[in-house]
C-alpha cells in the first residue's frame, strides 16, 4: 500500500514537471511570436491627462527660457 502511494506521488511529481516545463516552452514559443510580429510596428502609448499637461509646461518653459537667451 505505502509502496502503491509512493510511486503515484513520484507519478504526480513527474506529471507535475512535464506540464512546468511544457507550458515554459510554450510561453517562450508565444513570446518570439509576439516579438517578431510586432518587430515593425511603433507602439501607441498614450500619456495621462495630468503626463501631458506637465510635458507641455516643460516644452513652453523651455522654449521661453530659449527665447530669453
Amino acid at each position: 500500500m505505502k509502496i502503491g502511494l509512493l510511486l503515484l506521488m513520484v507519478l504526480f511529481l513527474a506529471v507535475l514537471a512535464a506540464l512546468l516545463v511544457m507550458s515554459y516552452r510554450m510561453l517562450n514559443r508565444v513570446r518570439k511570436e509576439e516579438r517578431a510580429a510586432n518587430q515593425g510596428k511603433v507602439s501607441t502609448r498614450q500619456l495621462h491627462p495630468k503626463l501631458v499637461a506637465e510635458l507641455e509646461q516643460r516644452k513652453k518653459a523651455q522654449q521661453d527660457h530659449k527665447a530669453q537667451k
